[in-house]
């Protein structure tokens, strides 16, 4: 090629795409190495350089303009397009499905606003290959709902992201997955219970995720799962519809409470939670708990229908014996029938029933003798030991628990049940000294050092949100673990940076954060302090941002198959009990950026140097994302006009 000349530029049909290439290739599958399509995503020129082999790609953009400058010639919309066409056949070499379709829902919905037709295409092509991924979970999956529900069913995943753009190709989209079951008709002749229930399960789980996108979709998913059993995402499904609107949260609990009141115990105690604002449920076949809304309200009407509901099952148990199959284990472990399970319900309805129904307590009371000297003198007295009776507990203070716990003489005991009050303490009360006062009683050092720096923690949380900073970075000191030190000072600094008089002392302790991230290792922990270190930096020095992102990419290519979609942003710390059995977990919310969301903030401020630091992930599903942020950012801004040509001056030729 000669010097200076543009590469021949090739056009091929690949897909639903015409696919520019600075090269040609034989055909679709063949691709440009890492390095090749990062030069493909630059300026001809940078790119004809590139392939001559005289410099380095990622050098020359670095070079290409001075750090924090958001505009680039490289940022338009048709690079952008250029950017998403080659992320999605880039997927085909992908080895792991689920990355591969999180790569085409992410580019099908960017696509969507410019070129519907290529999104529906590459929306197709998920769906395609979730069907084919799920017939192989069905095939060597394991047979637990539990289990198969962490591990999200691809089908669903794509119809979510539908939904947020179609409702109604969702909605069909949708049928097609149920429809072996529609045909069926009587959806209690299916074939296999356990597909039953993780059809509700998953129906629910796609409904509650999209409460906030498009409420209708959600009701309808969530009505179409009453065609199958009930389960805990039920309940997971109302307490997330109820802290949008408890009034649709109330209806709908009695759509389900009339589906559900004639069905076997496993199913119908399902409905027991939601009107008594339970945390839990023990006398179902999952043992699950709950995080209720803080605005809840309970409504003594829906109280009111369970317990005739309840009542009337009861007494038609007395004239009836349930079916001997509906007998599952209750949250100890114990096997039992579902008359016994209907019996404990009753027994845990008394106080609550008493205090707000009373019209209702005698009926209930008297329900339960007839039910319980129905049941064998074995399940009686299995149901009545010590522990096994429900009472309302009395409200005792933090000090009182204490001093109750310290009177128990089994050390182990005395040291577990201190832990859990400590645990279950508010985050702002007793007072600091007080709970370390009360931990150091722990004769468990492992226990011990692990519970304060997990109070640390939580209080310079709260700190923050409080906006007391000086006590926030005193507490965070006393934090030993380094990526939740990192956390805290992130955070610390993020709120300084709001006011022009405290920004050289967060640019102090965005440092320190910098620091001890990068003294933590490498983990994804690591890497979201620094992503959003960069970030922030990005505000006040953009050389020193792009340094950090840099950092960050480096740590994220040494982590094995880095995944910063599945977790759940907090940390997780098991402590083990010296010389016994089992564990402490102790949870540390730490919430930050991901290369996604870091690089479309950094392609706002130095697209170029975003661009080549996107290049350098060496992740195939954390470049993908990365390079689609970055093409997601070009979309966003708008169009430039065409520049005009000069106007040729009067008498000139």
């Amino acid at each position: 090629m000669a010097e200076g000349a543009r590469p021949r530029v090739c056009t091929r049909t690949c897909g639903a795409y015409n696919m520019h290439y600075p090269v040609c290739y034989q055909n679709c599958n063949e691709y440009p190495q890492r390095r090749q399509v990062a030069i493909n995503l630059q300026r001809m020129v940078v790119a004809a350089v590139c392939l001559l082999g005289t410099i380095s790609c990622q050098h020359v953009l670095a070079q290409s303009k001075p750090a924090g400058t958001g505009e680039s010639p490289l940022c338009t919309q048709d690079n952008a397009f250029d950017m998403i066409k080659q992320q999605v056949d880039l997927t085909k070499t992908f080895n792991n499905t689920s990355q591969r379709i999180t790569v085409l829902i992410r580019a099908a919905d960017l696509l969507w606003p410019y070129k519907q037709d290529g999104a529906r295409a590459v929306f197709t092509e998920a769906f395609e290959l979730a069907t084919e991924n799920e017939k192989e979970n069905e095939q060597k999956g394991p047979r637990s709902v539990v289990l198969r529900m962490q591990n999200a069913d691809q089908r669903y995943v794509v119809i979510r992201a539908v939904a947020k753009r179609d409702s109604a190709w969702a909605k069909e989209l949708t049928r097609q997955i149920l429809k072996p079951d529609v045909d069926d008709g009587d959806p209690s002749l299916t074939r296999d219970s356990f597909q039953d229930v993780l059809t509700a399960e998953r129906l629910l789980d796609s409904a509650r995720q999209l409460i906030s996108t498009d409420i209708n979709v959600a009701f309808d998913l969530a009505r179409m799962s009453l065609r199958y059993p009930a389960s805990t995402m039920l309940t997971r499904f109302l307490y997330r519809l109820a802290e949008n609107n408890q009034q649709a949260a109330d209806q709908f609990y009695l759509q389900a409470l009339a589906v559900y009141a004639d069905k076997p115990m496993r199913e119908f105690l399902y409905l027991h939670a939601y009107p008594f604002a339970s945390r839990e449920s023990l006398d179902t076949p999952i043992f699950a708990s709950y995080v209720v809304p803080s605005n809840f309200v309970t409504n003594q009407s829906l109280q009111r229908r369970f317990v005739e509901v309840l009542l009337r099952r009861a007494h038609q148990v007395l004239e009836v014996p349930l079916d001997p199959g509906d007998t599952y284990r209750d949250s100890t472990g114990a096997l039992l029938s579902g008359t016994a399970h209907l019996l404990h319900t009753l027994m845990r309805l008394q106080p609550p029933v008493r205090m707000s129904l009373p019209d209702l307590s005698a009926p209930l009371t008297q329900a339960r003798e007839k039910v319980l000297v129905s049941l064998s003198p074995e399940t009686q007295r299995q149901l009545l030991q010590p522990g096994k009776e429900i009472s309302i507990p009395s409200e005792k203070t933090f000090d009182e628990q204490i001093e109750l716990a310290q009177k128990i003489p089994d050390v182990n005991r005395r040291d577990e049940l201190i832990a859990t009050i400590v645990l279950s303490a508010a985050s702002d009360k007793p007072a600091l000294a007080t709970i370390i006062d009360v931990i150091d009683k722990i004769s468990d050092s492992n226990v011990r050092v692990a519970l304060r720096e997990w109070i640390y923690f939580r209080r310079a949380t709260t700190a923050i949100k409080d906006k007391e900073f000086e006590e926030a970075e005193k507490l965070a000191l006393q934090v030993e673990g380094l990526e939740q030190r990192a956390y805290l000072h992130t955070e610390i600094a993020r709120a300084l940076l709001n006011s022009n008089e405290t920004q050289t002392r967060a640019r102090e302790v965005l440092d320190a954060a910098v620091t001890q991230a990068k003294k933590a290792g490498k983990t994804i922990f690591a890497a979201r302090s620094l992503l959003t270190a960069s970030n922030l930096y990005a505000k006040i020095d953009p050389g020193r941002s792009i340094a950090i992102l840099a950092d960050a990419v480096d740590r994220i290519n040494h982590i094995d198959a880095p995944d910063f979609a599945g977790d759940d942003q907090t940390l997780v710390k098991a402590v083990q009990k010296a010389g016994r059995p089992g564990q402490y977990l102790l949870r540390f919310p730490m919430p930050g950026l991901d290369p996604q969301s870091a690089f479309r903030e950094m392609a706002k401020i130095d697209f170029d140097n975003a661009l080549s630091q996107s290049s350098a992930l060496t992740d195939k599903l954390q470049r993908a994302i990365s390079t689609l942020a970055l093409a997601e950012a070009c979309l966003q801004q708008p169009l430039r006009p065409p520049k005009e040509k000069p106007q040729k001056k009067p008498g000139l030729n």
